[in-house]
């Protein structure tokens, strides 16, 4: 009988065992809350159509984020092409649009408010998309390097 539960338990546990072969992303709640007040000014302008947090952008996002809290990159979208480039690579969309800040502010209405100082920013954020991906960085004097992708995927 113990024989004939270890030969039915096996399978069971040899396939909880399988080693995981795509990027494990996390969205902090700060990526959250932000991609939620960048939804939110779009429906307040009339933009009520789908509008996603797409987790393959928010893992780009960080990468970026990460990369200019790191001085790899300086603030700005100059060093996206290979992370578009990524992504086109699992993906397929059109009409991208991406925008940084570095701010030392950790609340998601405040980082809004700041992205919303560019006009072109403003156009990026009430562009035909329908996928956002944020991400979110800090450095170690405490500054957050913000990342927002987006995209339009049918």
């Amino acid at each position: 009988m113990k024989r004939l539960l270890v030969l039915l338990a096996l399978p069971i546990v040899l396939s909880t065992c399988e080693k995981e072969t795509g990027p494990y992303v996390q969205i902090k709640s700060i990526e959250n809350l932000i991609y939620l007040s960048i939804k939110a000014y779009r429906i307040d302008n009339g933009l009520d159509g789908p509008f996603v947090h797409q987790l393959l952008m928010v893992n780009e996002a960080q990468i970026y984020s990460y990369k200019m809290a790191n001085g790899v990159e300086e603030v700005g979208t100059q060093g996206l092409t290979e992370h578009w480039n990524a992504l086109k690579e699992m993906y397929s969309f059109y009409n991208e649009h991406a925008v940084v800040l570095k701010t030392d502010s950790n609340d998601e209405d405040e980082i809004l408010n700041q992205l919303l100082q560019s006009p072109e920013t403003i156009e990026h954020l009430r562009a035909d998309v329908t996928q956002c991906g944020v991400g979110v960085e800090a450095d170690t004097a405490g500054f957050h390097y913000v990342t927002v992708l987006l995209m339009k995927a049918d």
